[in-house]
């Protein structure tokens, strides 16, 4: 059984209604059914072998939805003890079909159990199971009705009604948890996406420091040769270019602390695209409103990590369907706000890291960040920052 991060309480319920609503389906045998059995047409030996034999349809069909849900291995779901059951199903189907007129409902019985199994059973094996499970029902009724039927059944239809019947429940079992495939798979490729972005700012990191470092480095090995070769024969070139050697180290220094800390050139639009493509693969609705190329060139890497951190929540820390990001600059201020629909029903756990940076980082250039929920369904992540020489806030 697959395990969900503390934040999927949505994909709990949804796998719990779904797994518990294909269990509880054979309970539909009771209320189909048993106005028929425990009618004048059924003598009392086998309404009390129909009844049990019902009520281990329910159970089983239970226990077999179960290893499904619960990705149990087929060696371990006793695929003997379900074929034997499934059997058991169909022979009870064509024996009840002989004293009713409504012998087409009776395929509920090998309909709900044999598409349990069908369901439980791996992917490659579930078409073959599904073709047997129809042949079977179709022709143990056809020779049990052959040899007996209730008054006023018609044969042919009684036979159409149970394949049709069984091959409806099977397929909605089938349809049921292709659907369920479908939404892990969408969930791991949300998840996926995270981590994409997470490796893609790391990577854009990674080559900002060869950058810097590669030329720096390799012109500090060659002032550092250079100086050793000229010492005792020209010791003034050798301290000129010792000198240098330490200027470009400083520098390298220099440039590797601007880089540590977010300052250098990585323009908000460019921000606002990865942001944009990173949540569309998602299968996020991103809608975006107003102009990024307004804000003033000092604020562009603060908003820039704003969007960046707020792109990486939604897609680590939600299960949002919809986004909106709103640049508005008006009278020296600007407000960059990214909100989504992905909202867990849950008190918040507090700010994370990358909150509390962003906090510093708007901070030391007079702005302020704030994350909070503003509808019961809606989280937001708001920068607002002045432009220099506008006045006071």
């Amino acid at each position: 059984m697959r395990e969900f991060p503390p934040d999927s309480r949505r994909m709990r319920r949804l796998r719990r209604y779904i797994w518990g609503s294909l269990a509880v389906s054979g309970l539909v045998l009771v209320p189909l059914l048993g106005p028929d059995l425990f009618s004048d047409r059924f003598g009392t030996g086998n309404q009390v072998l129909l009844t049990a034999i019902i009520a281990c349809a329910i159970v089983q069909r239970t226990r077999f939805i179960g290893y499904a849900a619960q990705a149990v291995d087929f060696e371990r779901r006793r695929p003997v003890e379900q074929i034997l059951t499934t059997v058991v199903a169909v022979i009870a189907w064509a024996h009840a079909a002989r004293y009713t007129p409504l012998a087409g409902a009776w395929a509920l019985l090998p309909a709900l159990v044999g598409g349990a199994s069908v369901a439980s059973a791996p992917p490659v094996y579930r078409s073959r199971l599904a073709g047997g499970l129809l042949l079977a029902t179709v022709v143990t009724g056809a020779l049990a009705l052959s040899w007996r039927h209730a008054p006023g059944t018609s044969v042919p239809v009684a036979l159409a009604v149970a394949a049709a019947v069984v091959v409806a429940v099977v397929g909605v079992d089938l349809v049921t948890i292709r659907f369920w495939d479908l939404v892990l798979e969408l969930d791991q490729a949300r998840s996926l996406a995270g981590e994409l972005a997470t490796a893609r700012e790391r990577l854009r990191f990674a080559a900002d420091l060869h950058d810097i470092q590669g030329h720096s480095l390799q012109a500090i090995v060659l002032k550092g040769q250079l100086a050793e070769r000229l010492v005792g024969t020209d010791d003034d070139a050798a301290r000129r270019h010792a000198a240098e050697l330490t200027e470009l180290a400083r520098s390298a220094l220099a440039d590797t602390r601007k880089l540590a800390h977010g300052y250098r050139e990585v323009g908000l639009l460019t921000e606002i695209d990865n942001a944009v493509g990173l949540l569309r693969a998602a299968g996020i609705d991103v809608r975006v409103d107003g102009d990024p190329a307004a804000i003033a060139p000092p604020l562009q890497q603060p908003f820039g990590a704003l969007v960046r951190e707020g792109t990486t929540n939604v897609l680590r820390h939600s299960r949002a369907l919809r986004c909106e990001l709103a640049v508005t600059v008006a009278d020296g201020h600007v407000c960059v706000r990214l909100g989504n629909d992905g909202v867990e029903h849950r008190e918040p756990a507090g700010d994370g890291n990358g909150i509390r940076g962003l906090r510093e980082r708007f901070a030391a250039i007079g702005g302020e960040v704030t994350a909070q929920r503003r509808t019961p369904d809606w989280f937001e992540l708001t920068g607002k920052a002045k432009e220099l020489g506008s006045g006071p806030r």
